[in-house]
């Protein structure tokens, strides 16, 4: 919480950020990351993080992306990419990014989570930057996509040309809860909601963070969490979004982020994102199956408090987000959804916790959204794969 305590008014700077990279203008140099709470433990647990500068190619001229990488795993680290652009302000922060700074760690929320002092040798790492033409901003996707690609062939000699970047002592304590207090207005709103860097328990917070970034896309009072069903007290689904044209089904599944977590191997993460999808398959397929069989079931919130929808009279999609989702493993993901499908006759979609992040910010509206799931449902019937999600445009701020 150090910058959120001692530089306040630079929260409005750090709330446009989209995630990566970014800076704040103080009277000393700040780095915020704006990232995922899995890439903050493990900055926080590991107290090293790696700068990779990827180059890139655009209309015949060079250019440079750079990769910051988070070794939760030895061979597949977490990543973020960070076009450098010319004479963008980012650029110029990191061009000049003296060898001890500070930096703050922030999710998608803006709640600051992690905050130390840092150290790196950034000499020659600068020196490479300011030696090498840069592409203008207008290459953004290009370079994105080229240093995604690059860091994924990278060598051992690659590795020896990365700059190590240490995290020193915390600015601020990370061990603390965030309480949320402010009326959020989506029905089941229990009045308050608590998040912490570390999840033991990880569903309750999950849920509530998914419904933080559905409200960038639904008037608050269309969502409806953890409904219930009077006739046996059962959860109907996880979140219950009531749109103009569908009706959305979505089941949360995520897994505890501890520092023992850090320590999951890749393959057993990759096996644990099979067995969430497909549970949440199950209580999709669950929850329909009760609207089939009762037309309407009669629902109540956690509260006590009836519920009066109708859940038969628009189109039902079902929605599944899992905690991650590997490039690697999508055949074998398109296989489960496109047999849900086919099996069920509704739309069905799955996505990753930060798919979910970047797609409620490049459709701020129900029509857009659809129109995405629409071009997602397209590719999966016509080509019978299940396309990983991608944005051909720069992500709003």
């Amino acid at each position: 919480m150090y910058l959120s305590i001692v530089h306040p008014d630079a929260l409005s700077h750090v709330r446009k950020l989209a995630r990566g990279l970014g800076a704040v203008a103080t009277d000393e140099p700040i780095l915020v990351i704006k990232t995922r709470k899995e890439i903050i433990l493990t900055a926080r647990e590991k107290r090293e993080f790696k700068f990779y500068l990827a180059p890139c190619v655009a209309d015949g001229r060079r250019g440079l992306t750079l990769i910051s990488a988070f070794f939760d795993d030895p061979v597949s680290p977490l990543t973020i990419t960070t076009p450098l652009a010319a004479d963008a302000p980012l650029t110029e922060t990191i061009q000049t990014l003296p060898n001890q700074f500070k930096v703050c760690f922030f999710d998608e929320h803006n709640r600051e989570l992690l905050s130390c002092k840092a150290h790196a040798e950034l000499g020659g790492f600068r020196s490479r930057i300011t030696a090498s033409p840069l592409l203008g901003e207008e290459h953004f996707l290009e370079m994105l996509d080229q240093g995604e690609s690059w860091f994924a062939k990278s060598t051992a000699a690659d590795d020896m040309l990365a700059t190590s970047v240490y995290l020193g002592e915390d600015l601020f304590p990370s061990n603390y809860v965030i309480t949320d207090m402010t009326q959020q207005g989506f029905q089941g709103w229990a009045g308050f909601a608590t998040s912490e860097l570390e999840r033991q328990e990880p569903g309750p917070m999950q849920e509530m963070d998914i419904i933080y970034l559905l409200k960038r896309i639904y008037a608050a009072d269309r969502i409806v969490h953890g409904p219930v069903k009077i006739s046996d007290g059962e959860e109907l689904v996880d979140v219950l979004i009531l749109g103009d044209e569908v009706t959305v089904l979505l089941q949360a599944k995520d897994s505890p982020n501890t520092a023992k977590t850090l320590n999951t191997t890749l393959e057993r993460k990759q096996r644990k994102a099979i067995s969430q999808l497909k549970e949440g398959l199950s209580q999709v397929r669950g929850a329909l199956s009760t609207i089939r069989r009762e037309g309407s079931p009669k629902l109540k919130l956690v509260s006590g408090k009836e519920l009066s929808v109708e859940l038969n009279s628009k189109p039902i999609v079902g929605v599944v987000i899992v905690k991650e989702l590997f490039k690697c493993s999508y055949e074998e993901y398109g296989s489960h959804i496109l047999d849900f499908m086919d099996r069920y006759q509704i739309p069905t979609l799955v996505f990753d916790y930060a798919e979910l992040d970047v797609m409620s910010r490049h459709c701020p509206s129900e029509s857009t959204l659809l129109s995405a799931f629409h071009q997602i449902f397209e590719h999966a019937r016509d080509r019978r794969t299940y396309p990983r999600l991608q944005f051909r445009t720069r992500p709003p701020l």
